[in-house]
Parts: structure tokens; C-alpha cells; sequence
């Protein structure tokens, strides 16, 4: 699966509404830019969680093997 990496012409605020990019301040689009480095944060905190998971539980496991 390909995934765009460029924001898209059109960028939901915290409601849902959809706004053409050009249109958002340099006050909105900074706090989209932190709402996206926090989602991040916790993808990447979810990520650690799992692998941490897999190596203590599933790798000696019956399943791991």
C-alpha cells in the first residue's frame, strides 16, 4: 500500500470540518503540526509497548516458535 506523505488539499480541524490548507493561519497549521507530533508520540509509544510485549511474552511462547 502507497502512502502520501504531503498533506492534502484539505485538512480536518479538531470538529471534523475539512479546510482547504491554503486557507488555515500560521496559528493553525502549528497547532496541527503538534497535534500530528503528539499522535506520533504515541503510535511510537504503542510500537515500543508491543515489541516489548513480543519479546517477553510471545517469543517463549508455544506461538513464538
Amino acid at each position: 500500500m502507497k502512502r502520501n506523505t504531503f498533506p492534502q488539499d484539505r485538512y480536518p480541524n479538531r470538529d471534523g470540518i475539512y479546510t482547504d490548507l491554503r486557507k488555515l493561519t500560521g496559528a493553525d497549521l502549528e497547532v496541527q503540526i503538534q497535534q500530528q507530533l503528539q499522535l506520533a508520540q504515541q503510535h511510537h509509544e504503542h510500537a515500543k509497548a508491543l515489541i516489548a510485549y513480543r519479546d517477553r511474552v510471545v517469543d517463549k511462547s508455544r506461538h513464538g516458535r
